[in-house]
């Protein structure tokens, strides 16, 4: 668990590379050979439980590089045309803007410009996510101070 999952009570739910598939069809492939993690440029594969690799979005985003599927020596890896994985960007209540607190960092980091504050008569800015334009890369989720933002599956894996 990260320090701030730590401090705010929750723990992330485990992401697995893109264009890796369902939870089983990887863990039931994967050797654990650290391939993947040596590829990655932005260091943001890191060994979890049980050697496997998964995404920490606390030290990068995903450049979506396909470097780590490429580096695999197994079959576990879809083709780069393919989606790399089937997640959304979700806002909780934790967010600052929404308790009134001036608060940016999401949409500062926001290569794609998915996260957009509009502008309120009485207060401060509300966040919007624009679902068409988020990459689900993870920058966001590594700048928000109070972890207000988590990717979620779309549907059942």
């Amino acid at each position: 668990m990260s320090r701030r999952g730590l401090l705010t009570g929750r723990k992330a739910p485990v992401i697995r590379p893109p264009w890796s598939g369902s939870e089983s069809h990887f863990t039931e492939r994967c050797s654990r050979c650290n391939a993947c993690l040596n590829a990655c440029e932005t260091g943001v594969l890191r060994a979890g439980a049980g050697g496997f690799p998964q995404l920490d979005f606390t030290h990068a985003g995903c450049t979506f590089c396909y470097a780590c599927a490429a580096a695999c020596p197994h079959p576990i890896f879809a083709e780069r045309s393919a989606r790399p994985w089937e997640y959304q960007l979700a806002l909780s209540a934790q967010c600052l803007a929404l308790h009134r607190v001036e608060c940016r960092c999401c949409q500062d980091v926001c290569q794609t410009q998915a996260i957009r504050f509009t502008p309120v008569l009485t207060g401060v800015a509300i966040p919007h996510i624009a679902p068409e334009a988020c990459n689900t890369c993870g920058e966001c989720l590594r700048a928000c101070p109070v972890s207000a933002l988590s990717l979620r599956i779309t549907h059942d894996r």
